[in-house]
């Protein structure tokens, strides 16, 4: 018989099915069925078919066509059918074999049997799992149409695959344009694609797997030998299936992820999408493999899962209660706010936080949040009381719109103070004490200044009072007027006294609540004189006392205003100390600028170096002798100050002296003049 051999596998099935035809013709006598039939096969597929006929059958072939005629030869082949066809429930008439290479070349068919119902089987013999041939069984019968039904079953099946190579082409050229890299493998494990992405990705070319079995496809992946997902969705192994960090299977379908570190780069991160093949008879022929690199993505949720945790840690280690609330509910709370309400952040809801949170007055968080929330306020900060462990504690808290989610809510911090408050508490005690003791120790410096007040109105007291005695016992008569002149001027100087003891008993008074009222600094600068004055003209000091009128008050503790006055001041005339005898001078000097009352307190001393500027308000820090001094006078002056707002500052004068000046901010209502 001639035929040709052709290497191009479409027409090598096309090939192979002229033979088919050709045997069957010859098997059968000629007739007009035959003729009809033959017409048929030749003009299948638009005529397309004739043209590959006669082209097919100008050359030689090497290929050869065997009928089986003997039962032995029969019963030889009976063994190589597969399980799913039995050759002794057909009553074939026609037995023929088609060579080995026909065999390879239907192998790619991926069917037991063709056209059963029209009584023709083609069926691919194997022998040791290789292709051994191909056998065809057929029964003529005529159809109703004067066809011959097996004859008209090859064309069907000539146009088929006419079609089938067609549509291959598409599917080549559709799987090539595929984005991911992608192959499809056999029942076999034969791949049969290796779509160009693939090649991109792994650097492998696809004549260099196509056809190729023992987990070659593995190779560009992992580079061993070792099932992959295609692989185990065909022949299910649950050691294997193990390996992967992610295997997920819904009958047909697989996901996987898996790391392969043969692929160009270090390896990657495989996101793998696998699904069963089925032919038309709905039996399993093969398996499409997609894969896409997800490295770049894993690492980006690995860095934002730690970024989630490392804030969250930070969040929850703050220290602070940290709350993300909407109009609606309270959407997030960190541990430290969850030990504050006592709740897990499941089961607090905004009802919880608007009662735990009590503002003074009518003030409510159920109030603050609307004014945040329509733009009223960007930034809010309030202190509060509350219930924390049965106690009473004492927050600070802030609270501001943040975008979240696409949408605004509301980010509130909340602080506990409670210690910071008892602390400022102690510390406040602390310094009170600190600065009485320190006014008792101006007491001490004082006190030859304030004997010198007390002992010269009972001076005039006595020397009164002896002249009342003395003329009694001598026997004058006093007239009335001279009589009420004399207890007038003993009234005056007891209240004088009177003045300087309870000022005294003022100044020594330790401080239970540092009230701040409205006070006058003149009436400050007079009070301590009162007490002190006369201890300059004991020193030969001479005080110019310039205060300017109607000045605007201060919010100040009275007492400790007073004390500053009185450090100062004794600070100013220490300065005199062992300097020559000279023309010692004081200027004492009030006035207002700039919305602030300030007081000047200027010698003519010796003045401070240069090198101890910085260090004249160190606590404890002095330039007297042991035993004459605290070192706390300047530095106690500048807490309490600074409790007022206010400052001092100093600077050596151009008398030679030190010029210390202090500022105090006034009152809002500058009209308010408390008695100077």
């Amino acid at each position: 018989m001639d035929s040709i051999k052709s290497t191009e596998p479409g027409k090598q099935h096309l090939c192979a099915l002229l033979q088919i035809s050709e045997l069957l013709l010859q098997a059968i006598p000629d007739s007009e069925p035959v003729q009809k039939s033959l017409h048929k096969i030749i003009t299948a597929a638009d005529g397309t078919s004739a043209a590959l006929y006669k082209r097919f059958y100008t050359n030689n072939v090497s290929y050869y066509l065997k009928k089986i005629g003997s039962a032995h030869e029969k019963d030889s082949l009976t063994p190589l059918f597969p399980e799913t066809l039995k050759p002794g429930k057909m009553d074939a008439q026609v037995w023929a074999m088609l060579n080995t290479d026909f065999a390879e070349c239907f192998s790619e068919c991926r069917f037991d049997t063709w056209f059963a119902d029209h009584n023709i089987y083609i069926v691919p013999l194997k022998m040791n799992e290789q292709p051994y041939g191909i056998l065809i069984l057929a029964t003529p019968r005529q159809d109703i149409d004067g066809n011959l039904e097996f004859l008209s079953a090859v064309g069907n099946l000539f146009n088929l695959w006419l079609k089938t190579i067609d549509a291959t082409k598409r599917l080549e050229d559709v799987f090539d344009s595929i984005p991911n890299p992608s192959f499809i493998m056999t029942t076999d494990e034969n791949i049969i694609y290796w779509n160009k992405a693939n090649e991109l990705m792994t650097g492998w070319k696809a004549e260099q797997l196509i056809g190729k079995g023992n987990y070659e496809s593995s190779l560009p992946y992992y580079g061993i030998r070792r099932p992959m997902v295609a692989n185990l969705i065909m022949n299910k192994d649950t050691e294997w299936q193990s390996t992967y960090f992610e295997f997920e299977q819904d009958k047909d379908h697989v996901n996987a992820l898996a790391f392969c570190p043969a692929l160009p780069g270090g390896g990657a991160y495989l996101r793998t999408n696998t699904n069963r093949l089925y032919d038309v008879n709905n039996r399993l022929w093969g398996a499409i493999h997609a894969v896409r690199d997800v490295t770049i993505e894993l690492q980006m949720r690995e860095n934002l899962k730690r970024s989630e945790s490392m804030y969250r840690s930070i969040a929850d280690f703050a220290g602070v209660g940290i709350l993300l609330v909407n109009n609606e509910d309270v959407i997030y709370a960190n541990e430290q706010a969850e030990d504050f309400l006592g709740k897990t952040s499941d089961h607090i809801c905004l009802a919880d936080l608007q009662d735990w949170v009590k503002l003074e007055e009518d003030e409510t968080v159920g109030n603050l949040m609307p004014k945040l929330l329509w733009g009223e306020e960007k930034l809010v900060r309030f202190e509060f009381q509350a219930v924390r462990e049965g106690k009473t504690a004492y927050f600070n808290a802030l609270a501001q719109l943040i975008p979240h989610d696409n949408r605004q809510v509301i980010h509130f911090v909340i602080d506990d103070v409670t210690e910071q408050k008892e602390m400022d508490r102690r510390v406040r005690e602390n310094e009170l004490k600190l600065i009485h003791e320190e006014r008792l120790t101006s007491l001490g410096i004082m006190a030859a200044g304030i004997a010198h007040e007390l002992n010269q109105p009972l001076n005039t007291i006595r020397v009164v009072t002896e002249g009342f005695l003395y003329g009694n016992e001598k026997g004058w008569r006093m007239g009335r007027d001279e009589l009420v002149d004399n207890i007038e001027m003993i009234s005056k100087q007891v209240s004088r006294m009177s003045t300087v003891i309870n000022n005294i008993r003022n100044f020594s008074r330790e401080d239970q609540s540092a009230d701040f009222t409205n006070v006058s600094i003149n009436k400050a600068v007079e009070t301590v004189f009162s007490m002190i004055g006369r201890q300059f003209e004991a020193h030969n000091i001479t005080v110019h006392l310039q205060l300017e009128e109607n000045l605007p008050a201060v919010m100040a503790p009275a007492n400790q205003l007073e004390q500053v006055v009185t450090n100062l001041l004794i600070n100013s005339r220490q300065a005199f100390d062992g300097c020559p005898h000279g023309q010692w001078e004081i200027c004492v000097e009030t006035g207002a600028e700039n919305n602030t009352v300030f007081l000047k307190i200027a010698d003519n001393a010796t003045g401070i170096p240069d090198e101890l500027f910085e260090k004249i308000f160190y606590p404890f820090f002095t330039t007297k002798e042991v035993g004459k001094g605290t070192g706390l006078g300047l530095s106690i002056c500048q807490t309490i100050l600074a409790n007022m707002n206010g400052k001092l500052d100093v600077f050596n004068n151009q008398n030679g002296g030190a010029t210390f000046i202090v500022k105090i901010p006034t009152q809002k209502k500058s009209n308010e003049y408390p008695g100077n």
